[in-house]
């Protein structure tokens, strides 16, 4: 038999930690947004007045579901997951044969909530039975993901002839001669990293005259304190490519179990001859099969770019919206539904067309 409890503490003390640790493991989808580090660092940096709501589910007093949410208090109470905004899956964390039963769990409390007005959650995979929660369910991203063979040889064979011929670029000049290189960022270079990459980020952005997505020093911030954090979990990969003593590209990445996750990618315009998307996303693909990983999970975005990689999946990710029972609920349900319209629009028209390099 399953138990919902909840608690509100600001963040879980470290027996508590090792229980979400050990459920990260075992669970049916695990992903860096469902970690410790990912969560510490967003609460930490977009956390403040918000009120944490720790869902657990138990089963014969096992940690077997774990869903971190939070109450924003305007306009309107909301209860959202943990990670709202920079995190491509906020699926609640559930141990592997638990998944439908802790899902109708957390539907059937959610349901008879009574500290928000509406509840919204975003990106939540569609395996998920949370449809039956009431309200409305909209699609919000689609997660491309490629199943990885046993060696990168293999995996370069089934590529269209052009790309093979980018991704076998690394094995001839200025890479063979050493001129030029890409590789992993090591543990404790990852602040010097993750600042090259905000660097090219912006500058790949600023051809567009776009800020592109890390402007602002929050951030910034954040990110700096997630990937640390990450790090330090041993969560990280960054992989660089260098030109001579300058690093021109920086693909951040992270990996869970055996799936390494594509986050974004910067790299400097100037360099573009190089193919330094290519040559990124190969190095991260190469190194991923090495480590013994079977999956590759380009998130969110269906692009172009993405595709010629031959992802062999879908993922999709919804929303659901529901009012819990009070006129600012439906109020704040409408609203977040035309939002959430023009989201997909803004997303459709910049993420990725012919951006890559």
């Amino acid at each position: 038999m399953l138990k919902v409890t909840v608690s509100n503490e600001r963040f879980p003390e470290s027996g508590q930690l090792a229980e979400w640790r050990e459920l990260l493991e075992d669970a049916e989808f695990a992903t860096p947004f469902q970690t410790p580090a990912w969560t510490e660092s967003w609460l930490r940096h977009f956390g403040a007045n918000k009120k944490p709501l720790w869902v657990t589910v138990r089963a014969q007093g096992d940690l077997v579901g774990l869903f971190p949410l939070y109450v924003s208090s305007s306009p309107w109470r909301t209860l959202r997951p943990i990670g709202c905004g920079q995190s491509d899956y906020l699926n609640p964390l559930v141990r592997t044969g638990f998944v439908e039963g802790v899902a109708n769990e957390i539907a059937q409390y959610l349901k008879t909530f009574r500290g928000a007005d509406l509840v919204d959650l975003q990106q939540q995979p569609e395996t998920l039975p949370f449809d039956n929660s009431g309200g409305e369910t909209l699609e919000q991203a689609a997660c491309l993901v490629l199943d990885l063979p046993t060696s990168y040889e293999e995996y370069l064979k089934s590529l269209s002839k052009s790309l093979r011929f980018d991704c076998r670029r690394l094995g001839k000049p200025p890479f063979a001669t050493g001129e030029a290189k890409v590789r992993q960022a090591e543990p404790d270079e990852t602040e010097e990293a993750i600042g090259q990459f905000f660097r090219l980020h912006a500058q790949r952005w600023r051809k567009r005259g776009l800020p592109g997505s890390f402007a602002t020093r929050q951030l910034k911030a954040f990110h700096t304190d997630a990937a640390a954090n990450l790090a330090n979990e041993g969560s990280l990969r960054l992989t660089l490519l260098e030109s001579g003593a300058e690093t021109v590209g920086v693909l951040y990445g992270m990996q869970v179990g055996k799936t390494r996750f594509f986050y974004q990618c910067g790299f400097d315009p100037q360099y573009k001859a190089l193919s330094p998307g290519t040559l990124l996303v190969a190095k991260a693909i190469d190194c991923a099969i090495a480590e013994g990983c079977t999956t590759f999970d380009f998130m969110r975005g269906d692009e172009a770019y993405k595709r010629r990689w031959n992802p062999q999946r879908t993922r999709r990710n919804l929303r659901y919206i529901m009012p819990l029972n009070s006129g600012l609920g439906v109020v704040g349900g409408a609203i977040n539904h035309a939002g959430s319209r023009i989201e997909a629009k803004v997303r459709e028209r910049l993420e990725g067309r012919g951006f890559f390099g």
